[in-house]
């Protein structure tokens, strides 16, 4: 039996302490903005309302550019939507750090209703939102999928399914972060399945951070072959490169 699942009850049990004793600081010490220290007025964004606003929001078509550098990624998608660029040491990674290594899964929820939003004002509802899926592995070292809780941000505000069956992750992967492009597509091509047949329709992949665009595309391409009629995505930052 490997180690990694020697230690995934130990793994667990921490995970559940580290979440009831946030639970319990925010409770004591709401959080405040991950930009200013103000504190937010709505509740579950790590940002307030000057902050939000001086975002360096995505060109419209940032994302579609990007994937046009990936061969597989021409014209895989229909619709395209970012939020922000991602702004290395600035204000965007303090938020991305604490809602995927920082044990705060609720910010993806309302971070992701943002993202809803913004997909709505481009394109019509999809017939449900996927996001990408983590191996069980890296799953329970977290304690929670990041793109899944902004993935059911996204659902809420487009009134349409979460549908984290549709694809799954039975393969381990490196990080992405410090590869380079082609090392990027070579680590996660083939790492993602799908039933054939079972994904019958449109479906607006969501994830958070897009760099390269590998890993989307890698999803993406497992749910055209398992029968997808239409895809779309949705990132909450796209990568200055």
């Amino acid at each position: 039996m490997s180690s990694s699942f020697l230690l995934s009850p130990l793994a667990w049990t921490w995970q559940t302490a580290q979440t009831v004793g946030r639970g319990l600081l925010d409770l004591m010490y709401p959080p405040r903005c991950l930009g200013c220290g103000a504190r937010p007025e709505s509740a579950g964004l790590p940002l307030c309302p000057r902050c939000l606003q001086r975002m360096e929001r995505a060109p419209r078509m940032a994302i579609a550019a990007r994937l046009d550098r990936l061969p597989a990624g021409r014209g895989l998608f229909d619709e395209t939507t970012t939020l922000w660029v991602f702004d290395k040491d600035g204000t965007l990674q303090a938020v991305q750090h604490a809602f995927k290594y920082g044990n705060r899964p609720q910010y993806g929820v309302a971070l992701g209703r943002l993202l809803g939003k913004a997909y709505a004002e481009k394109a019509s509802g999809p017939d449900g939102v996927v996001p990408i899926p983590l191996h069980r592995t890296r799953k329970l070292e977290r304690g929670y999928n990041q793109s899944r809780m902004l993935g059911k941000g996204v659902a809420e505000v487009l009134d349409c399914p979460l549908r984290s069956d549709l694809l799954s992750r039975p393969h381990p992967t490196r990080s992405q972060t410090n590869l380079s492009r082609e090392e990027r597509w070579k680590n996660v091509h083939g790492a993602f399945a799908a039933d054939a047949g079972c994904a019958n329709g449109h479906w607006l992949i969501v994830d958070d951070v897009l760099t390269t665009g590998s890993t989307v595309v890698a999803a993406a391409q497992t749910l055209s072959e398992a029968g997808a009629d239409t895809l779309s995505l949705a990132t909450l930052a796209l990568a200055r490169q």
